[in-house]
């Protein structure tokens, strides 16, 4: 029987957490979901280092409050023209991939927003429990405007462009004195203790997001992921939460906004090579030695031969079963090749099996921009020479199974994108 060695990435491994492949599509299928049977080839050309998991990197030094308090009185900040880079990094703790973009470079033009949000003051509490409407006649009555999302995360970000408001980390303290703590340009309390209306809106997914109010920042009591300078949330503008305060921009406002992912074809055939792999693994510290070379499954023939040890299992006499014990389900097709798997809109995910000597494994990797990588998770079947074998189902969106017997006890298992995002492989 394969043993499993500790998860190498982002979710600790633990046999028995999902469920079987052979689910009906009633069951799996999503909204907005597209049928897939790996046709369509994307050739993926790896650029440099794989990334660490965020679970597996140093921990950021904790941010420093910056002394950000200002004097009685409106004040403003000038933004420079510059690049922003939008979004966060596939993989991230707290990234929604369907709302925040991958990295995204923008190029926006100056403009200035005020310190503190509205009326501006640091004498009076923040003004909240207006509609977005609302909210950018007051601007407008005070001489500017509504800052758009991609404004405020640029000035929230800072010339650094750090992940939050003055750091690289959460700093708690901020929750409780936000205008204590201002970003590297300066303005005060973003993503502090309130979130905050833009004039932007969300752009609408098919059967999974209606267009909407971007909102941006946190309240007090997020949590330390959500006050992070790229999260978006999507509200409809017609609300009007105690929660939701806003600040205003001066100036032409800039017109980039960010697009919203759209549903792709759920798996592809991915066309990289052994020696690619091999470059990829090496360059992962708990991969780099798996030993010998790496090599791919025959296809189809290993494929096959993980479906007939399923088939030709015996029964408890030992006497071999009268019928087939084992099949594939509908609509389900076994493969030994590397596939790129779309569990949802705005994430890819690249999955490959294949063996080093004696030792298969199987290894998923998040696709960043520039086809860079980030190792999302790992299995790896100590003294087990495979074959191996994925079974995908285009109905059946954020799973796929994995065999070296198919449908066997402690000889398959499951890869499953969770609901947070983050993707673990299962024994059962």
């Amino acid at each position: 029987m394969p043993t499993r060695t500790p998860a190498v990435a982002l979710i600790l491994l633990a046999a028995g957490i999902a469920g079987g492949a052979a689910c009906s599509r009633a069951e799996q299928r999503e909204p907005g979901e597209k049928r897939a049977d790996g046709g369509a080839p994307q050739a993926p050309a790896p650029q440099g280092k794989v990334l660490e998991a965020a679970e597996n990197e140093s921990p950021a030094a904790s941010a420093t409050p910056r002394a950000g308090a200002a004097a009685a009185g409106p004040a403003r900040i000038e933004i420079p023209a510059g690049k922003l880079v939008a979004g966060s990094t596939p993989g991230d703790k707290g990234r929604d991939p369907t709302l925040e973009p991958a990295l995204l470079d923008v190029e926006l033009g100056g403009f200035t927003v005020d310190r503190h949000l509205y009326p501006n003051d640091p004498a009076q509490a923040p003004l909240t429990g207006v509609t977005r409407a609302r909210a950018s006649e007051l601007c407008q009555q005070a001489g500017g405007r509504l800052c758009t999302e991609l404004e405020w995360e640029r000035a929230c970000k800072g010339p650094e462009g750090t992940p939050y408001a003055g750091g690289a980390a959460w700093d708690p303290a901020c929750a409780k004195a936000p205008a204590s703590c201002a970003s590297g340009f300066g303005v005060v309390g973003m993503g502090a203790a309130l979130r905050e209306w833009t004039a932007s809106d969300i752009a609408p997914i098919e059967n999974l997001q209606p267009k909407a109010a971007a909102v941006r920042g946190a309240t007090a009591s997020a949590s330390a992921v959500d006050h992070r300078c790229a999260r978006r949330a999507a509200v409809d503008p017609a609300v009007s939460g105690d929660d939701i305060g806003f600040r205003c921009c001066h100036g032409a406002p800039n017109a980039a906004s960010i697009p919203s992912p759209q549903w792709q074809q759920t798996f592809r055939r991915a066309e990289i090579g052994p020696q690619q792999v091999a470059e990829l693994l090496a360059s992962v510290p708990q991969l780099r030695d798996l030993g010998g070379q790496i090599s791919f499954f025959k296809e189809p023939d290993d494929a096959n031969a993980v479906l007939n040890r399923g088939r030709t299992r015996l029964a408890p006499s030992g006497a071999p079963a009268s019928q087939p014990a084992a099949s594939p389900p509908p609509n389900t097709t076994l493969t030994t090749s590397p596939l790129l798997w779309n569990p949802v809109p705005g994430e890819e995910v690249l999955v490959v099996t294949g063996k080093a000597d004696d030792d298969a494994f199987i290894v998923a990797f998040l696709k960043l921009p520039g086809d860079r990588y980030r190792i999302a998770s790992s299995l790896l079947l100590k003294d087990d020479p495979g074959p191996l074998a994925l079974g995908f189902n285009g109905y059946v969106r954020r799973r796929l199974a994995w065999a070296t017997c198919w449908d066997c006890r402690g000889e398959s298992g499951n890869i499953t994108y969770r609901d947070d995002n983050r993707v673990v492989i299962t024994q059962k």
